[in-house]
Parts: structure tokens; sequence; C-alpha cells
């Protein structure tokens, strides 16, 4: 009867494989000829042999016919169930043909398919040797049919057990998906300098040498998955030498962060499309990785079930060895070997249980971080002001870490109380009332090893605290270690630093007599509740035997595991509870206003190329702009800063929140609540009085230019970028950006790895572009000085570079980047004025230019005006164009039209002043009448003063200070 059930398994396998073998047909490996040769051969001979056993026996006089049905319809139903078989064999062999054509070994459904087949052969075996051995059925051709079939079926269940999976490139490549960012972001804003979040098909690779060993588990058998035999060459290599990078697996595509941060994110989006601004994570995490967590689950039903066959088997043992049970042999036998089974079976059930919740805890973590570090770039900055980089930081270690620690025990909740359920009354069943006292026991156990465990943990946070501020002070030793030298300051510091030791071995001191105390109460625990049980069983009238007490011993074992972990999961569910309030309150908090052109929408949210755009708002583009077509459009455009909370308003509100709490919601709550509204309606207006940053600002750069920035200190440069990026919010205007951006920060950004590495930045090392960006940025000199060339480790912060060589390395990173926009802010502020003219010819001039790459450059070096083919001049909260036509008496037209905050009319273009150059740049000639009417201004303001007010000042000045009378008082005495 179960050959239909397995012929309707086979077909919906059929369905699932063979999509798959059609996509998989073109693959570069191919599994072993040997492996498919026996599909193949097994699966005919299977087929053969269930139609020569329906051939053999036709009349089917042996059957056995139950009670209400005649002999036809059970022939019927034994020819209808027999070509079922049959008919489910012919298809196996098929699809072992067509997955022998594809190169391809037998899929994970089929072998599981062909190991649930052998196991009924198993069973259906069992069966025939029962029947030939009472000799209700004699050994003819049907039965040596039926041996046969089970022999060749339990040779193709093995085969199938320890068969390896099809080797396959896609377990191992990076797949090709969005950046998952929360919302719109500027793009390629990762950690300021030009690095994509997460960087499409082509360029996941690692760099050079970061790639290791092709992952084995990914063509494990099911054998090797559930011994991890996969690891044993690792392991035996790991316990000769120490392992190295290349000696590691590399990793697969589902655990790869790109992976599991995509599948994060979208599972938020569409959270957030379900819940616009009241999403909630957990559910959104559940969306992304709840089929895997409930999976993983499965072999946690399995090790519950599996716990409580010890048991009865060994009362059942114990009681057949004490003579109170009659047993064959034969079954005395299978029950030992059952408890082997048994017990090997759960040990693989909670091995693959842990394994797969940690690592589900892994990529809980990677995604999280990922999915933080997105939100957080696309922030709004007033939320980005409120949130701090502290609770960033914090949400994407401590938060993530959290989820990620608790995901390996959540099914304890469940599995906990049920194995207690369970366990408690088998207990009873056993022992009657004297089962529970021994419970009782172990329940009232509880609080004392919940205070102690708290204990625990504030003692474990002393010594890290003070473990903390032992090694800080010595770092801070380590780092001043010249200055402790020359004025010999050793022995008075080493007198701080051992009483920091002391203290510090103090608190491990009472760290470990208090392990000890808990260790002792966890390991005399369980014999005070055999004790109390025994003692309360026997007191009762009751024979304690061998069977009682060996049962009730493993029974006891079983219960002191859930009773120990309950409490801890449910202060982990606290925690998650919390994690996710945080998350889903950060999520959930307002972004950038910069809108993706390339997602799709109504009427002009799609646009490419150099469609023009008619409507307000900050708008991306991944695509660039087509050629001559603008790049960066400001129309009408105004950004602001928003104005910083001050402290002590902080402080007033929370004195104002505190006071109302406590005089609850009479009329001085009613007056407080009028006189905040008051002060916000108040702070709101004056808010939008403050004038903008930067204002009316209309700028057109086309595909492929170069333009600078000049100013003085002050005047909105940077601003001008970061509104560009979309950090300075928008008041009013359009910001169109088309293409990729690299933005180049003013202090340069590097990370503690190899020169190489700080270029590359996660980038696939390619030798013709290395070299190009390496000379186009001056460090080819630098290379040949440093030690190791580029395979030197560069320190924290770049503390064993210069200045310029940190500026170089991160303009060469953004260079490496192959980007359509670069906004580079200030980069040849560091380097001297032969570097930087270098850097203007070869880098700007020479590797961008050729590119079509449009750049943007801040700067005050006004020697390079004439190498840019636009120029821009920026004053405090207005903007001109800056022309090489100095002496013209009107400036020529320009895109860009600033106006100031206070409404006058933009100036002239007018040079900075003298100086604010290099000294080895020539000037150009300046402007000599705004420069004379520069320096008249102030001697003129002077004179403007009251005279009252300059006389009060001389004789300030002309004071003796307040000291010097009793000086001379104290020199007269003496």
């Amino acid at each position: 009867l179960a050959q239909p059930l397995l012929l309707l398994l086979l077909l919906l396998v059929l369905a699932v494989r063979v999509p798959a073998l059609l996509r998989s047909a073109g693959g570069a490996d191919r599994a072993p000829m040997a492996l498919r040769a026996v599909n193949v051969v097994g699966a005919a001979l299977l087929f053969a042999g269930t139609v020569a056993e329906l051939v053999l026996d036709p009349e089917q006089d042996r059957m056995d016919v139950p009670p209400g049905y005649s002999q036809g319809a059970v022939r019927g139903l034994y020819l209808a169930c027999g070509s079922c078989g049959a008919a489910a064999w012919a298809c196996v062999l098929g699809l072992a043909l067509f997955e022998a054509r594809c190169g391809r070994n037998a899929g994970r459904s089929t072998r599981l398919w062909l190991m649930l087949s052998a196991l009924l052969a198993c069973l259906r075996f069992a069966s025939d040797v029962e029947r030939l051995s009472t000799g209700s059925a004699p050994l003819d051709g049907v039965a040596r049919a039926r041996l046969g079939v089970f022999a060749v079926s339990a040779v193709v269940g093995l085969v199938a057990l320890c068969q390896p999976d099809s080797p396959s490139d896609a377990a191992y490549a990076q797949p090709a998906v969005p950046s998952p960012s929360a919302g719109p972001a500027s793009p390629g804003r990762g950690s300021g300098h030009g690095a994509r979040l997460l960087p499409p098909a082509e360029e996941a690779a690692p760099a050079e040498g970061a790639e290791g060993k092709r992952n084995k588990e990914a063509t494990a058998s099911f054998w090797s998955r559930f011994t991890f035999s996969w690891l044993s060459g690792i392991l035996w290599l790991g316990s000769r030498r120490a392992l190295e990078q290349s000696d590691l697996f590399s990793l697969q595509t589902a655990d790869a962060t790109a992976h599991t941060s995509a599948e994060m994110a979208a599972a938020w989006r569409w959270e957030q499309r379900r819940r616009p601004g009241r999403g909630v994570f957990l559910r959104a995490f559940h969306r992304a990785y709840g089929p895997y967590f409930w999976t993983t689950g499965l072999f946690q039903v399995a090790n519950t079930s599996l716990m409580f066959a010890n048991p009865l088997l060994i009362n059942t043992l114990v009681r057949y060895l004490s003579g109170e049970q009659p047993l064959s042999p034969t079954a005395a036998v299978v029950c030992a070997l059952g408890m082997f089974v048994a017990n090997s079976a759960k040990s693989l059930a909670l091995g693959q249980y842990f394994f797969r919740g940690f690592r589900l805890g892994l990529r809980a973590k990677s995604a999280i971080g990922q999915l933080v570090f997105a939100k957080a770039l696309t922030l709004a900055h007033e939320e980005r002001s409120r949130f701090g980089t502290g609770a960033i930081v914090s949400y994407m270690q401590i938060d993530a870490s959290k989820m990620g620690d608790a995901l390996p025990y959540l099914h304890l909740l469940w599995s906990g109380p049920v194995t207690l359920i369970i366990a408690t009354v088998m207990l009873c069943n056993f022992l009657g009332v004297a089962g529970l006292a021994g419970i009782f026991i172990m329940v009232f156990s509880m609080p004392l090893n919940t205070q102690l465990s708290r204990k625990m943990g504030a003692f474990t946070r002393r010594t890290m605290a003070l473990r903390d501020r032992r090694v800080k002070f010595t770092s801070e030793l380590l780092q001043g270690v010249r200055l402790l030298k020359l004025f010999a300051w050793e022995p008075s510091l080493l007198e701080q630093l051992g009483e920091r030791r002391t203290a510090e071995l103090k608190q491990v001191r009472n760290n470990l007599l208090l392990g000890g105390v808990m260790g002792f109460f966890f390991t005399a625990i369980p014999l005070f509740v055999t004790l109390a049980t025994f003692l309360v069983y026997s007191a009762l009238g009751n024979k304690l035997t061998a069977a009682t007490a060996f049962t009730s011993l493993s029974l006891f074992q079983i219960i002191r595991f859930p009773l120990l972990v309950v409490p801890m999961m449910i202060t982990r569910v606290i925690d998650l509870s919390v994690v996710n309030g945080r998350l889903s309150r950060f999520l959930n908090a307002k972004g950038r206003e910069a809108v993706e052109l390339d997602g799709g929408g109504d009427g002009d949210s799609v646009v490419g190329g150099d469609a023009p755009i008619s409507l307000e708002g900050h708008f991306l583009s991944r695509l660039p702009a087509a050629a001559g077509a603008p790049a960066i459009e400001l129309h009408g455009a105004a950004f602001r800063w928003p104005e910083t909370a001050v402290e002590s308003d902080k402080g007033k509100k929370k004195k104002r929140r505190k006071r109302s709490r406590l005089f609850g919601h009479g009329a001085h709550h009613s007056a407080e609540s009028v006189r905040s509204a008051l002060a916000e309606q108040g702070s709101r207006a004056e808010e939008a009085a403050r004038p903008p940053t930067l204002s009316a600002l209309d700028l057109s750069l086309s595909r492929g230019s170069l333009t600078i920035v000049l100013g003085p200190v002050g005047s909105g440069k940077t601003s001008l970028l970061l509104a560009l990026l979309g950090d300075m919010p928008r008041l009013k205007g359009r910001a169109v950006l088309r293409g990729e951006v690299v933005y180049c920060a003013q202090e340069p950004w590097i990370q503690n790895m190899t020169l190489k590495d700080n270029v590359l930045f996660g980038k696939p090392f390619d030798a013709r572009l290395y070299e190009e960006v390496l000379g186009a940025c001056a460090l080819a000199a630098d290379l040949e000085q440093l030690p190791a060339g580029d395979r030197t480790e560069i320190g924290e912060r770049g503390i064993n570079l210069s200045g310029g060589q940190r500026a170089r390395i991160a303009l060469a990173r953004a260079c490496y980047q192959t980007a359509d926009l670069y906004l580079l802010d200030d980069v040849l502020s560091a380097v001297d004025a032969h570097v930087a003219q270098h850097l203007v010819a070869r880098c700007l001039h020479g590797l961008l230019r050729e590119r079509g790459a449009t750049v943007v450059l801040v700067t005050h070096h006004t020697c390079h005006l004439s190498d840019f083919d636009k120029r821009l001049l920026l004053s405090p909260g207005r903007a001109a164009p800056l022309s090489l036509r100095l002496r013209s008496s009107r400036p020529p037209p320009c895109s860009l039209v600033g106006s100031s905050s206070s409404g006058r009319e933009a100036p002239a273009a007018a040079m900075p002043p003298r100086g604010s150059c290099s000294a080895r740049c020539p000037a150009p000639p300046p402007r000599r009448w705004r420069w004379r009417r520069w320096r008249r201004r102030e001697p003129r303001r002077r004179r403007q003063r009251p005279a009252e007010e300059m006389r009060r000042e001389e004789a300030a000045k002309a004071a003796p200070p307040p000291e010097a009378p009793r000086r001379r008082a104290a020199a007269a005495a003496a």
C-alpha cells in the first residue's frame, strides 16, 4: 500500500528536480561517472525486479484475504500497487539517465526518496523473513525476487546516503543583489570614500590572496553532513600545524554577508510597505529567516522525542535482567541496539540543531549590522543627531550580538516545558507521588541558582571594568613611554599600575570563589534530589528496585537541563523584546528625502540619461548621464543645517517632564503643557526664520566636466558637497545627481590593513588599473620608501604615514572605484605644490577625464584655476561664478548665481585674499580696488567707536594686574 504514496512523492520530486537540471545543464563541473552508473543500474534492476515479482506470481494464491473482502478485489489492489511500484522505479530510471546526461548526481530530494524506499524495503524484508521462518510461505521465485529487490534497494539507499551533492559554482559565487538600504541612499557613499555597501556580482570577489579553498560542505553527502566528516581534512591539518587563512574554506553564497543582508533588507522593505512608519523588526526577520528557523526546530523535535527512548529501554532491560519481565533474547538484543541507535540519532540531531542555530545567529549578526549601517547612511540629519553615533554602533554590535546569541536557544522555549511535562508524567508513573519530591527540590533551588548567577554576572562586570581600566592605563603608558623615560616617572607609574592590577586580581579571586560555590551547588543538587526522592518513596512503603532507581535517575537527568535553561531563556526573550523595540524605532526613523530614480514610480519618478526633471526634491540615479548632458543639477536650491539642541534646554525639558509626572494631570500639569507647547511653537518659528546655509543655488555640470570650488574658511564648500550627497536638509528647489558617486572626505580615512587593501577596498585586483591609480596619485615613490611596498601594514588611522601620504591613499581608493561622479573635498591641502600639480595633471585631467567622470574639487589652491572647466567662488551664505578674465567690469554669465541670507544681491566675482594658497603657487593678479577697500574698512570702524569706550580700554591696558599691589606690599615688608 506504500507504493502509490511513493509514486506520488516521486512525482513531486520530478516537478522540483527536472527544472533544476535544465537550469544547470551547462555547468562547468560534472559529477563522477561511477556515481551516475550506480544510480542508473540500481534503478534498472529495481524496475526489473518489481516487474518480475508481478509476472512470476499472477494468481497470488498465498495472499491473506481480510474478512469481508473478495479474492478478486485483493488481487486487483495488489496488481495496482505493484504497477505503481514499477512505474515509480521507471521514473527513477528516467531521472537517473537525465541526471547522467546533465552530468549531475542525484539531487537531495531524489536521494531522500531513495532512502525512504530503502527503509520501506527493510520493513517488507522483515515481514518476509518472519513468514519464511514460520513456514507460511515457501522460498520460491517470488520470494527470491523480493529478496533481490530488498538487497538492491538497500544498496541504492546506502549509496544515496553517502552520495555527495553535485558540484556547483553557484554555491560559492556572490549573488548580484542590490544594496540593502532601508530607504533611498546616496549612491556610493559606503564608509565615506566611495565604497558601495553591497557590490554587484562582478565586484564581489575578495581581494587577491583572500580567497580560500572551495567549501566542501556544498558537495557533502547526507552522511558527511550529519557526522561533519567534511571537516576532517581541515581538522587533521590543524592538528599538525597552525591553520592559515589560505587553509580555510570560502563562504557559501547563503552565508555571505551580501546574500544575508539582501534578504533582510528585502524583508524590511516588505514590512515597511505593509506598515509604513510602524514596521516591526522581528516580523521582518521572521519573513527573511523564518523557514530556516523552523526547519532547525525539526531537529529539536527529533532530539526531544529520542530523549525519552533511553529511560523506557533502560527500564525494559533492567526488568529483563532482574527477571521481572519475560523477554526473548532477540528482543533484548533489539532493545540494546535500540539504546545505541536512539542515543546516536539524538546526538546527531542535537549537533545539527546547534550547528544550524549558530549559523543562523551568525547570519543574523551580519544582516542586522549591514541593515543598521545602511539605515545610518540614509538617516535624516536631525534623526542622526537624535540617535548619535554611540547608539548606532550599539545597534550594530550589542543588539546584533544579543539577537544572534539568542537564536540557537529559542526552541528551548517550547521544548523545555514539553520535556518537563512529559518527564514529570513518566516520573509519577514510575514513582508515584514520591517523584514530586525531587521536582520540588529542583524548583526551589532555582531562585538560589538565579541569585548566584546574578551575583556572578555582577562580579564579572566589575572584573571587566577593572580590566578595562588597567588595559587603558597600560596603553596610555606605552603611548607616552617617551615622556615617561624623560621625566623618570617609572616608579610612581608602576606603583599605580600595580594598584590597578591588585584591584583586578582581588575581583578575579572573588569571581573564582563564587564560581566554585556555584559549581558545588550544581553538583550537589542532583544528589539531594535523588536522596529526597528515594527517601520519600521508601517512606511510603514502596520497594525500591533497580529498574525503578535507574529509570528515575535517567528522568531526573532529563528534567535538570530544562530547569536550568528556561530561566535563562526568559531573560533572553526579555532582551529580544528590548532589541526589537530599539531596532524597530531606529529603522522606522525618518530618512533623507533623496529619491531613487531607478526603482520605478509614476510620472517623473523614473528618469534615465539626460531626461529633465520638473519636480522639486532631491533625486539620485545610478544610471550615468548621457554624453554632454548635465550630471549634476541645482535649480533654485536652498539648504540649511538644523540647529543643534542646547544641553541646558534638554535639562530643562527633563525637569519639566519630571515635575509633570510628580504633580499629575492637575492645573500645574496643564500650565506646563501650555508653556511647553508655546516654547515648541517658538522654537519652530525661530527655526523657520533662520537664514539658509546655502541659498538660491543654480548649477548645471555636464558629464565629464572638471569644476573647482574656492572660498574662505567657513564659506560652505564642504556643505555644498554634503548638500549634493543629501546629508544637508533641503529647504526648496531641486537637486539631481546622475551616476555612481564617490565622495572623498577632507579628513583621510585609513584602515588598519596593508596599503594595497586600503586602495582596493574589497574590489577585485586589476593589475593594470592598480598601476594606473598608483601612478596618477603619485604613490610610486612612496612604495619604494616603505619597507614592504604596498604590502606594508598601515597602523590605526594611518599613524605610520604622513598627512600627504594619507591624503593620496584616500584619493587612490576613490580613483580605484570606477564611478561617474567624484566629489573631492580639499584633497590637495596636505600635499606639496609640485605633488598637487601632479595630481591635477595625472589624476584629474588624466585618469578621471579619460573615464569621462564628472569631478567637483574643493580646494584653496588658486594656482589651478586655469586647469578646470568651471570655477565657483563661495562666500558665507552666497555663491558666485569665478572667471579668469578679472579685468572685465562685469562678471561673465554663469550657471550658478547665489544670494546672501539677508536678501542682498551677490557681489561680482572676487578673489580670495593673498596668502590663501601655498607660497610656491603663483597667485593670479588680485583686484586691487577690492583689496584696498577691505584694508580700509577696519580703521574706519575703529574711528567710529565712542571716545569714552576707547579711553576705558586704554586705562584698562595701563592699569597693573590685581596681584601687583600685593606683590609690592610683600616686597616692602621683606
